[in-house]
C-alpha cells in the first residue's frame, strides 16, 4: 500500500471556465448598476428594485464562485471553498462519497458520518489526483448495489434459486418496457388520435400511475422511482411521466371559459397522488429523483384527469355562438402560438383570444364570423369548441 502525500495540494477552477465566470458575473453587475441607478431616478420604486438588486447579486455571486473556489487535499483532509462557504473533513470522518448526476453534468459528494452534513466537490475540480484521493473512500452507490443485489438473491419469493432470483430483474425490465410503451401509445392517441379513442387513451393513462404504484409497493426489490444509475432495479418513471404529461398537454387543446372550477379537483387529485406514491412507495428510496418525479407528475396528471374528465365524461347539450374577429396576433418562444382576438361573445362579456392553427390564422380576417360550441362541461366548466358556421353542429377538435 503506497504511502499518503501528506503535503498540500491546492485546485481551482479551470481557466476558462473561471474566465467565462468572472466575464458573465461582471455583466451581470454592471447591468444591475444599470437598473439601480434607472430606479433610483423613479419617484416610487417599490418591488421594481428587485429587477436591478437580482442580476446584481447573481453577477457578484459568480465572481465570488470564480474567484475563491478551490479544493485543498493536505493528507488526509480536505478542504472544500465556495462563494460563500468552506467546508472541510479529515478522511477519518467521512463514511463515503456518491456521484449526483444532473442534466448539466455530474460531482461528488462526500457524505459526513454522524449525521454531520455533506460536503460537495463540484466536476470543475475533477483530475486524477482529486480521483485518486475519492478512492481511499467507500464508494456508496457502489455499496449500495451490491447490498441490493444480495438482497435479491436471498429472497426467496422471487425464485427458488439464485439465477431465478436474478432473472427476474430482466423480467421486470421487459414488463417496463411493455408499460412504458403503452403509456408512449395512449398518450399519443389522446393528442392526436381521433375522437373515438380519445376516452379509451386517457382511461388507460388514468391506470398508468396505479399499476406503477403496484409495482412498486409489491415489489420493491424489482422496481423503482427515480433510482440512481447504478440501481440494479427497473426505473419506472418513463411510464409515469407519458401517463401524466400526455394527460396534461392533451388538455392543454382545450379551451376553457374559466378553469378556475376545476381547481380545487385538481388540488385534491395532486394530494391523492402525492399521498399514494409517499404510502404504498414508502419501500423503495426516497432520493431527490424520486420526490421530484412524484411532485411534478402530481401536478401534471391532477390539471390532465380532471380536464379530461370535464370533456370527455361531458354529454351536456352545446350552444353555438357566432363571434367576430376584430384582430390576429401570434407569440412567440419556442415555437410560435396564433390567436384570433374577439370581442363580448357567449360567456365572454369583453375582449378575448383563442388560439389556432397556422392554417385557420390564415383563412380567416378581421370582420369574418367565427362560430364556437359551448359545452357545460361535466363537471361544471364550461368549454368550447371552434365549428364550421355552415354546420353548427358538426363538432371538430379543439385548435
Amino acid at each position: 500500500m503506497q504511502g499518503i502525500d501528506t503535503g498540500r495540494h491546492e485546485y481551482r477552477m479551470k481557466g476558462w471556465l473561471r474566465v467565462f465566470y468572472v466575464l458573465f458575473g461582471l455583466f451581470l453587475c454592471g447591468m444591475g448598476v444599470f437598473f439601480a441607478r434607472m430606479l433610483s431616478q423613479q419617484p416610487k420604486v417599490g418591488a421594481a428594485a428587485l429587477v436591478g438588486i437580482a442580476p446584481l447579486a447573481i453577477g457578484m455571486y459568480l465572481l465570488a464562485m470564480a474567484l475563491r473556489s478551490r479544493l485543498v487535499i493536505e493528507g488526509t483532509r480536505i478542504e472544500v471553498r465556495g462563494a460563500i462557504r468552506e467546508k472541510s473533513a479529515e478522511i477519518g470522518e467521512v463514511e463515503g462519497f456518491r456521484t449526483i448526476r444532473t442534466r448539466n453534468g455530474s460531482y461528488w459528494r462526500l457524505q459526513l458520518k454522524q449525521g454531520r452534513g455533506s460536503i460537495n466537490i463540484m466536476q470543475w475540480f475533477d483530475c486524477d489526483e482529486v480521483r485518486a484521493w475519492l478512492q481511499q473512500l467507500t464508494d456508496l452507490d457502489e455499496q449500495d448495489r451490491r447490498q441490493l443485489l444480495g438482497e435479491i438473491e436471498q429472497d426467496q419469493e422471487l425464485g427458488a434459486t439464485r439465477e431465478q432470483r436474478l432473472g427476474r430483474l430482466t423480467s421486470a425490465k421487459q414488463l417496463n418496457v411493455g408499460l412504458s410503451a403503452i403509456a408512449v401509445a395512449a398518450a399519443v392517441g389522446l393528442f392526436a388520435g381521433g375522437a373515438q379513442w380519445r376516452l379509451p387513451a386517457a382511461m388507460v393513462l388514468t391506470l398508468v400511475p396505479v399499476a406503477v404504484l403496484y409495482l412498486l409497493n409489491s415489489e420493491p426489490l424489482l422496481y423503482a422511482l427515480g433510482k440512481s444509475r447504478r440501481d440494479p432495479r427497473t426505473e419506472l418513471s418513463i411510464a409515469l411521466l407519458a401517463a401524466a404529461m400526455g394527460l396534461f398537454f392533451s388538455s392543454l387543446q382545450t379551451h376553457f371559459v374559466s378553469p378556475m372550477p376545476l381547481l380545487p379537483l385538481i388540488v385534491v387529485v395532486g394530494l391523492i397522488f402525492i399521498a399514494g406514491f409517499y404510502m404504498l412507495g414508502r419501500k423503495g428510496p426516497h432520493t431527490g429523483g424520486f420526490h421530484g418525479i412524484v411532485l411534478m407528475c402530481a401536478g401534471f396528471f391532477g390539471f390532465g384527469l380532471i380536464a379530461a374528465s370535464d370533456t370527455l365524461l361531458d354529454h351536456g347539450k352545446a350552444t353555438t355562438y357566432q363571434a367576430q374577429v376584430v384582430g390576429q396576433h401570434t407569440t412567440s418562444g419556442r415555437s410560435t402560438t396564433y390567436y384570433l382576438d374577439f370581442g363580448a361573445w357567449g360567456p365572454f362579456s369583453g375582449a378575448n383570444k383563442v388560439s389556432v392553427p397556422y392554417s385557420v390564422y390564415q383563412s380567416v380576417a378581421p370582420g369574418d364570423m367565427v362560430c364556437f360550441d359551448v359545452h357545460p362541461g361535466a363537471l361544471r366548466a364550461a368549454w368550447f369548441l371552434r365549428v364550421g358556421c355552415e354546420e353548427p353542429q358538426e363538432m371538430q377538435t379543439a385548435p
